[in-house]
């Protein structure tokens, strides 16, 4: 569980979500209390109404913290794909109940959604067994495979999509993902083998060809710290943090990373890859790693962190450098 303060509202902000709460409950229905959850890029505030329901607001990070470029677009994306998810009605998805965009180009968006219960799994990961693991990563492929049965008629973010600014190819969107993050390093001016990594990517770009059908995946889905278990059953109970949505290939999940057998069952995919999957998980595993040095210079500044990425991110990009790919 999120360390967390409780605290009394000021009147503009009780005002401001006593009205959106009006849009969901009747008007004798209030907030009681409010708590400010700790540890997390977004604002996330646990509001008790007088009703005895609990919701959770989220906003946008602090202004004075720094964001990939990609990070930006997580309040909205969240909202999106919450919104997208809401027909499949599966419980370890929470439901959006109000999302309010920025009313002008300054301005703060926020979300109110289902809180959802449960211990991370990164808490409790030391106490599970080899077999409730391989059942937590099995129901994590099958809920990868339940995201991924959404589609639309072109790549990229959600939001780029939906405003018919999406990319016909998967190579083609996946190049502007990776160029972002790239540009975020530099931005620091962060020592990254930048030249090699553009010329593998391009190099073995075209397997991503492969994926013809612009599906919705998370790309942090199955990451521990998003993964919620029911203390005792210690099965999953929910999912939180969906900013990463994107419509690509259902491979970029991040529960895909390694050899997950289980959660290859799971997700009703066969267990021997081919060899086009076996280069897209590499280009991948490059991007996340990427993105995880970058974070640590942007707010983590955790050196054993940034230490192991970039030893992933050197056998990654040399086990490329070995990879030949030729289109059958």
């Amino acid at each position: 569980m999120s360390p967390a303060t409780t605290q009394c509202l000021d009147s503009n902000e009780s005002q401001r979500l006593n009205a959106a709460i009006s849009r969901l409950f009747p008007s004798i229905v209030h907030i009681q209390q409010s708590q400010t959850l700790l540890g997390h890029v977004h604002s996330l505030q646990l509001l008790a109404l007088s009703n005895g329901h609990s919701l959770l607001l989220k906003g946008p990070p602090s202004s004075g913290t720094p964001l990939l470029r990609h990070e930006k677009r997580f309040l909205e994306t969240e909202a999106r794909f919450l919104a997208l998810m809401a027909q499949s009605a599966n419980p370890c998805i929470p439901q959006l109940y109000y999302y309010s965009p920025p009313r002008r180009p300054n301005g703060s968006a926020y979300l109110i959604r289902q809180c959802m219960k449960g211990t991370t799994l990164a808490e409790m990961d030391s106490q599970l067994s080899s077999h409730q693991r391989a059942d937590i990563d099995r129901h994590l492929g099958f809920l990868a495979s339940t995201v991924a049965q959404n589609v639309a008629p072109a790549f990229g973010t959600l939001p780029q999509v939906a405003a018919g600014a999406g990319r016909r190819s998967w190579r083609e969107a996946f190049g502007v993902l990776l160029e972002e993050v790239l540009q975020d390093a530099e931005d620091m001016f962060i020592h990254l083998p930048y030249a090699d990594i553009r010329d593998e990517m391009g190099r073995l770009g075209a397997v991503l060809d492969e994926v013809t059908l612009p599906r919705l995946v998370v790309v942090a889905l199955g990451r521990p710290s998003h993964v919620l278990l029911n203390d005792r059953l210690r099965q999953v109970s929910g999912m939180v943090d969906f900013g990463s949505a994107l419509w690509g290939d259902v491979l970029m999940a991040e529960v895909f990373e390694g050899k997950p057998l289980a959660v290859l069952e799971g997700a009703g995919l066969p267990l021997d890859r081919t060899d086009g999957e076996s280069i897209r998980l590499m280009m991948y595993d490059c991007y996340r790693s990427i993105c995880r040095i970058t974070q640590q210079y942007y707010r983590d500044n955790d050196e054993a962190k940034e230490f192991d990425a970039r030893r992933h991110l050197m056998t990654t990009i040399r086990n490329m450098n070995t990879t030949e790919w030729h289109r059958r």
